[in-house]
């Protein structure tokens, strides 16, 4: 009898203990569950986003910077195109001095990736009260830095454009694409960010007839990228 009510006491104490077991297992699986939608839903999000938006900035400060240095260089129409024109004072020749345009391309793209990369050494900083979900908290509290490690490309290319101006001239402008690729690889997500500026590089008036084959394609546009400058990091 003594015997039996021992066995009892001790299979008691066991299912005690594995329902014990069972409940601390089950509290941390839905800890576990409600800590991987936390990360999925809100934080992951909160930071691909402060990512996207910062790396985006370096980006666009890095071109921007880039064409101040190129513009004070104070690049002239006649350093990129020379004008031939024939014996009645009409436009018989554009042509492109490639070497030149080249240079410019090359160090450019050199410009805008060494720039990039020296603001992406600056930490990610976001603040605390972002992670809460709350609109009205975003931005709030004191904030955390981390580091990513970013890598890209940077294309350069011309494009021109012819516009009348009056009776046999005509306004001829070069402008200068500048795009940058940026790829952030985190753990969760890879992040593809483009950035791209434009600016006019220089310009002048023709005076004479300018052939058609100028004004009516993308003839100069081809000569001006004969090697388009892709420069990565």
């Amino acid at each position: 009898m003594g015997k039996r009510r021992r066995n009892n006491r001790f299979n008691v104490i066991n299912l005690s203990k594995f329902r014990l077991k069972h409940k601390v297992f089950a509290f941390f699986c839905i800890i576990f569950i409600l800590l991987y939608l936390y990360a999925k839903n809100i934080a992951t999000p909160v930071i691909v986003a402060n990512t996207e938006t910062q790396i985006g900035n370096f980006a666009t400060r890095s071109i921007n910077y880039a064409i101040a240095d190129t513009m004070n260089q104070s690049v002239s129409y006649g350093e990129l195109v020379n004008v031939i024109k024939d014996e009645n004072d009409n436009v018989s020749l554009i042509e492109a001095n490639s070497v030149r345009i080249n240079v410019l391309s090359k160090t450019m793209s050199k410009v805008v990736m060494n720039n990039f990369l020296e603001f992406a050494k600056n930490p990610i900083k976001i603040a605390l009260g972002s992670f809460t979900g709350i609109s009205i908290l975003a931005g709030s509290g004191p904030t955390i830095a981390y580091k990513v490690n970013p890598y890209g490309e940077v294309f350069c290319y011309f494009t021109s454009d012819f516009s009348s101006a009056g009776i046999n001239q005509t306004h001829h402008k070069i402008y200068l694409n500048i795009s940058i690729k940026v790829n952030v690889v985190m753990p969760l997500r890879k992040l593809v960010i483009n950035s791209s500026s434009e600016v006019l590089l220089c310009e002048t008036l023709i005076v004479g007839k300018i052939p058609e084959v100028y004004l009516n394609s993308g003839n100069l546009t081809d000569m001006l990228n004969l090697v388009p400058e892709r420069f990565s990091s």
